[in-house]
């Protein structure tokens, strides 16, 4: 008899601290969607924006001033609509974890990627040739404000923690950022 008792206690122990672990899981998954709300493309400093829309206030990701595309049918607007759009499917699909560089159609890409290390998973927004890819993805972001932000460098790639960075990163004001209610997608 002694030894259902423990048994059973064993498992109402067992139960709870699952139970725990799983409240616990689900409240860390919701603190995250709750910091980010949407990516929208707006404006910010008067330029095209990639813009998260966060609890703490917007967040201007990319601020899409190169012309280096328009030739090609992609003026700043276009891109910034393309890329926020695509950022919000990541995000609503919850695929937005790091931002790095990589290859994709034997061209260098800016992309997202699963966890730090690991291969592209989907594709943000291609690069002009010539281009240094972390160098790119570093001015885009700005993301040396602190040294323990939320740049990962590896010897070939760099990895960008966007839960890390959408943390840290300055929120603007309403004057110099601008962007609908509505996301992009």
């Amino acid at each position: 008899m002694i030894e259902k008792y423990q048994l059973l206690r064993s498992i109402i122990a067992a139960g709870s601290i699952a139970l725990a672990v799983s409240a616990i899981g689900t409240h860390a998954s919701a603190q995250t969607s709750l910091q980010t709300r949407s990516f929208v493309c707006g404006t910010n400093n008067g330029a095209p924006a990639t813009i998260a829309r966060t609890n703490r206030g917007d967040v201007p990701v990319i601020r899409w001033t190169s012309d280096r595309f328009r030739d090609a049918g992609y003026s700043p607007e276009r891109r910034c609509i393309e890329v926020s759009a695509r950022f919000q499917q990541y995000f609503r699909n919850q695929k937005l974890n790091y931002l790095t560089t990589g290859m994709m159609n034997n061209q260098q890409v800016i992309c997202v990627a699963d966890r730090e290390g690991g291969d592209c998973t989907g594709l943000l927004f291609t690069l002009k040739r010539g281009s240094d890819p972390s160098q790119v993805l570093n001015n885009l972001l700005a993301v040396r404000v602190r040294a323990s932000g939320p740049l990962n460098e590896s010897t070939s790639r760099v990895y960008i923690d966007m839960s890390e960075y959408l943390k840290q990163a300055s929120v603007e004001d309403q004057q110099n950022s601008q962007s609908d209610n509505i996301p992009v997608w």
